[in-house]
């Protein structure tokens, strides 16, 4: 079936995607928690990375950001962001298939993130999804997400 720009798609960014990412991470990260411009830029155009969209009637309503590190078989999720107004439709499930799809073709047998301990919807997502929780990182974040500094490392085997 052909998708129409009313047809949720996911796909890789582009540099014309940035000005919606910037938006969308200033919605889902307020103040100094969100990465800067100048940081999504980096990770878009110039970092060993995979960036997901999804898109509906043209507009960013997630996001999704693989690091890869040359000669790893381990990829690291740096962030996820779904539009606050979009939440609970799948956009994030969808995100990280998708995701995961990109590290399987790029023969990654391992996936960790890092997720606030306090971001329960978050944690359920990776839980469903089938990620385990291998360590307790205190103190990771240098501003509070979710109420906590601490995060929890979060693995899965794609293998």
């Amino acid at each position: 079936m052909p998708t129409t720009p009313h047809t949720p798609t996911i796909r890789t960014a582009t540099p014309d995607d940035l000005p919606g990412i910037i938006t969308l991470e200033n919605k889902c990260f307020p103040g100094t928690i969100a990465y800067t411009p100048q940081q999504l830029c980096y990770l878009l155009t110039k970092a060993n990375s995979t960036v997901l969209v999804e898109t509906h009637c043209d507009l960013v309503r997630g996001f999704i950001i693989i690091l890869y590190r040359r000669g790893s078989t381990t990829a690291g999720i740096e962030t996820i962001d779904v539009d606050p107004d979009a939440r609970r439709h799948g956009i994030a499930r969808r995100l990280l298939t998708a995701a995961e799809d990109d590290m399987h073709a790029r023969h990654i047998t391992r996936v960790r993130l890092e997720v606030s301990t306090q971001n329960t919807p978050a944690i359920g997502l990776y839980q469903h999804a089938g990620y385990t929780t291998t360590e307790l990182l205190h103190n990771y974040y240098t501003y509070k997400h979710h109420g906590s500094r601490d995060a929890f490392r979060m693995t899965k085997d794609l293998s």
